[in-house]
């Protein structure tokens, strides 16, 4: 699975790591794009689906791609496909991961850009682009560096600084380094949905590795959002699925507590409680449902459940 001259790439100590599913079409052409000169500029190339068509791992024997391709007969959902990649990715020859959904891009350029970022930097676990959201007015992303509920608003400029220390930040186009992981440091597969590039980012901090954001490594992230205007001004909001809402609460609140975050995880909790209730109420659809899921997701975060909830 390693690509052909990667050894001589800046990129050759990198595993670019893509999750799948039913996004047959999209990931084809993502590895399309990263074999269209014939030799992937990366260390390796591996893709991990759930309940697999057949159709991506078709598509690599005929055109002769050097990638790891490996399908779980579960849904695995994002933690579970996550932490698989980032598991494989340390079995290979590699220092870093980066991994990308079937929405996100892969860029060497930008890559390349992270890696910079973390170069002569000390206890780097994970490195992060600048996000920019198209489905958000076109806004940065500010960066999470607090406990204070994620903002609905963003930037209207990416960050000026490069290197800033971050808390977390999304997964898709992060670079992640394997060193942690090697060391026993895991995604929780059993999230199985939401906030678990939150819970690792917090995990990577509670160990001592720091986080970085690249202020030149550009990631155009392609999360649903909807526009909700207010007097003077426009606020975005997720717009996800409804059974969504069980994991949003459930997870937030596990991660809070394995990353014993302490009197101030609860209010934080409590604030972002407080928050996706108003928002469900005053402008989501399928209201009563997804109260009655936030509910269900609070009540088994506290009682320690995790793993696939009883939605979708």
């Amino acid at each position: 699975m390693t690509g052909r001259g990667a050894s001589e790439s800046p990129l050759g100590r990198v595993v670019l790591a893509i999750s799948a599913y039913r996004s047959d079409e999209a990931v084809i052409a993502l590895l399309r794009g990263v074999f269209d000169s014939g030799a992937a500029p990366f260390g390796a190339v591996i893709v991990v689906d759930s309940l697999s068509t057949g159709r991506i791992a078709g598509e690599i024997g005929r055109q002769g791609w050097p990638v790891r391709f490996e399908n779980a007969e579960t849904n695995l959902g994002s933690a579970g496909n996550l932490a698989r990649r980032l598991a494989l990715a340390a079995a290979c020859d590699a220092d870093w991961c980066y991994t990308v959904n079937h929405d996100g891009e892969v860029d060497p350029a930008a890559v390349g850009r992270l890696l910079e970022t973390a170069r002569g930097q000390d206890r780097v676990g994970a490195v992060y682009p600048s996000r920019c959201y198209p489905n958000r007015g076109g806004t940065w992303d500010a960066g999470q560096r607090s406990l204070a509920p994620v903002p609905m608003r963003g930037l209207a400029e990416p960050p000026d600084r490069d290197g800033e220390e971050l808390t977390w930040s999304s997964s898709n186009g992060a670079l992640y380094s394997l060193a942690p992981v090697r060391a026993g440091l895991t995604v929780w597969a059993d999230l199985w949905m939401g906030w678990e590039d939150m819970g690792y980012g917090w995990l990577l901090h509670r160990h001592g590795w720091r986080q970085l954001q690249s202020r030149d490594a550009i990631f155009n992230d392609t999360m649903e959002y909807r526009a909700i205007r207010l007097p003077g001004r426009v606020i975005h909001i997720t717009d996800k699925p409804a059974w969504y809402s069980y994991y949003h609460l459930r997870n937030l609140i596990l991660v809070t507590r394995r990353n014993r975050r302490g009197a101030l995880g609860y209010l934080y909790i409590l604030m972002r409680a407080a928050q996706e209730v108003l928002i469900t109420v005053l402008w989501r659809g399928e209201r009563r449902t997804r109260l009655r899921l936030l509910w269900a997701g609070a009540r088994d975060g506290f009682a320690g459940r995790a793993g696939k909830g009883p939605v979708p």
